[in-house]
């Protein structure tokens, strides 16, 4: 699949609830103050009034990506520790790998004292923690599906083997 296709998938998932209802992690991730909490998005988020729990991550990836067209999915480049949950979590991985992931995330920046700090997308890039988390979302296993896939349930049906 390319980024079109994506964006249009994305853009009929709900936001803020996944597919069980519940909250999408990566959401939680920005209400607890974790993952990025300056800068981009949210930089241009503030400009427009919206409150640190908005916009949600699916406004966030479709707002940066949507005008990627035909281009061919590189999220494994993605520094921004929720838009990584948030594209693993809409692909089907588990909820205990995203959950694992996320408490990754959150053993490091409590025990930095980061958790609420101001931190723009690149706070974790190239530190290990960094290379932890991805691996337990399985990244670019996720990403090298995504490219492949035809559609949407072939991306779920390939992601849960992971």
């Amino acid at each position: 699949m390319n980024n079109r296709e994506v964006c249009e998938y994305i853009s009929t998932v709900e936001p803020h609830k996944n597919n069980e209802g519940k909250e999408y992690i990566s959401d939680l991730c920005v209400k607890e103050g974790y993952g990025q909490t300056c800068g981009g998005y949210l930089k241009d988020c503030e400009k427009k009034g919206m409150k640190s729990a908005e916009p949600s991550q699916k406004e966030h990836f479709l707002d940066y990506y949507g005008d990627k067209g035909e281009k061919s999915p590189t999220y494994y480049f993605l520094r921004c520790p929720q838009l990584l949950l948030f594209i693993a979590e809409i692909a089907g991985l588990s909820s205990e790998r995203l959950e694992n992931a996320f408490e990754i995330l959150k053993a490091y920046e409590n025990s930095e004292n980061l958790r609420n700090k101001e931190k723009n997308g690149n706070y974790i890039w190239e530190r290990q923690v960094f290379r932890d988390f991805k691996s337990q979302m399985c990244i670019s296993d996720v990403v090298r599906i995504i490219r492949k896939a035809k559609d949407w349930d072939g991306v779920k049906d390939k992601v849960k083997e992971l």
